[in-house]
């Protein structure tokens, strides 16, 4: 028969196996997920660097279209400035959204 100290480490120990257990479990699963998402990763990875190139050309392009009227180098300049904007404002909204709304005030009860 165990005393209390010895139920108190077998204890520790069983608690230290269900946790590993638990953490092999989680692994194994996310491994699964990954391994059936797999396709589906390396697609969305090819249509984010297609959405990159496409967002280049189009920048390109306005350069070209307005470097006869202000200059290429201005050109340059406006839509360097007009896409960090874009990219800030973006930004921002992702991390309003990310922190979720504002908290209501509690409304306060006459004493």
């Amino acid at each position: 028969m165990l005393g209390l100290g010895g139920l108190i480490g077998q204890l520790i120990e069983d608690a230290r196996a269900l946790a590993r257990a638990e953490a092999a479990l989680l692994k194994s699963k996310v491994f699964a997920i990954l391994r059936r998402s797999r396709t589906a990763i390396i697609l969305l990875l090819i249509a984010a660097c297609l959405s990159f190139a496409s967002v280049v050309a189009l920048m390109l392009g306005l350069v070209l279209a307005l470097a006869p009227l202000v200059g290429a180098a201005l050109a340059g300049v406006i839509l360097l400035v007009g896409g960090l904007a874009m990219a800030a404002f973006l930004g921002w909204l992702a991390i309003r959204l990310l922190a979720g709304p504002p908290a209501r005030p509690e409304p306060e009860t006459p004493a």
